[in-house]
């Protein structure tokens, strides 16, 4: 639904995506992750024929977004980091006004919009100004307006900025809602429990590059079958290096860092798989002082790969 071949952009000399390539399938919530200035937003906005790529190809549903603009803009919805808002209208006024604008045939603006005041939960405050309205509110009808036309393909960037603990779970079931609709989504975000949480899988992006993991993974995969993998933190007596490599000698299990007494590894599987590395471990001679499975996995990545980079 989504590909992205070696896409460039730069500003004024300065490089913001410089040969990213992206597949997200047909009906996939992705997300996307790095660092700030890392070119998310760039993409995005390259993705929502907003600016156009200096080389490279992006498609949306098999059309180039820079050949077929007004064709992509019909099944795509997006939703900004810095959404404006106006703030004078009523909360019916502003999607009838986005109804229009998104050329939905006059006939079905009024089930459209009632559609959409339904899905932001805001059919009881249809006659409120927009001013009127908590920060999360907001954030239910900017993604109403979205919908509005019934997009194929979402892009969302950093939806759930300021949003507090329960908006946040509340856009979190949205977008599985959505996504159990059919809408292919790519979602942006430095919530990397929400889109641990939400996604299939997730890009690493850097400095306008794929980045990688220790284990040559530029797209950790979250959600499907086969990606039930763990990440273990190991700590040994004596040599490091041949625990690791005694380590390697298990199928499904990828060292992903060592460092003085400590390796980390990734493992394929369960609690009955990472049961039984540790055996395998002990029986090669290993003396193990330590064998721990640290909370996020998602986070635990991002922090092997970007470090302490701003975020």
């Amino acid at each position: 639904m989504i590909d992205v071949d070696r896409v460039r952009k730069s500003y004024n000399g300065t490089r913001g995506l410089d040969g990213f390539e992206l597949h997200v399938a047909d009906g996939e919530l992705f997300g996307l992750v790095g660092p700030n200035g890392a070119g998310k937003t760039t993409l995005i906005k390259i993705l929502s024929t907003l600016i156009r790529a200096d080389g490279g190809r992006a498609c949306l549903a098999g059309m180039d977004v820079t050949a077929e603009p007004q064709a992509i803009k019909r099944i795509l919805g997006y939703l900004p980091d810095q959404p404006g808002l106006y703030q004078d209208m009523r909360v019916r006024e502003f999607l009838e006004f986005f109804a229009d604008a998104f050329r939905v045939p006059i006939g079905q603006h009024r089930a459209v919009v009632e559609l959409g005041l339904a899905r932001a939960g805001l059919a009881a405050r249809s006659q409120s100004f927009v001013e009127e309205l908590s920060f999360g509110m907001k954030q239910r009808l900017l993604l109403a307006k979205t919908l509005l036309h019934e997009p194929k393909v979402l892009l969302l960037d950093e939806p759930a900025t300021g949003l507090d603990p329960m908006a946040r779970i509340d856009l979190r079931e949205h977008l599985k809602q959505l996504n159990a609709q059919g809408i292919t989504i790519l979602i942006s975000s430095h919530i990397l429990s929400e889109l641990e949480d939400i996604c299939s899988r997730v890009a690493l992006i850097a400095e306008g590059k794929n980045a990688t993991d220790a284990a040559g993974k530029s797209v950790i995969e979250l959600q499907s079958p086969a990606a039930l993998a763990q990440i273990y933190e190991i700590e040994v007596l004596g040599e490091v290096d041949q625990a690791a490599r005694r380590a390697t000698e298990m199928a499904g299990v990828t060292v992903l860092k060592t460092q003085s007494s400590h390796f980390v590894v990734e493992i394929s599987g369960g609690p009955a798989e990472a049961s039984g590395f540790l055996r395998h471990l002990v029986l090669a001679g290993v003396q193990v002082l330590k064998f721990d499975h640290p909370a996020g996995t998602l986070e635990q990545r991002y922090r092997q790969v970007f470090g302490d980079k701003p975020r």
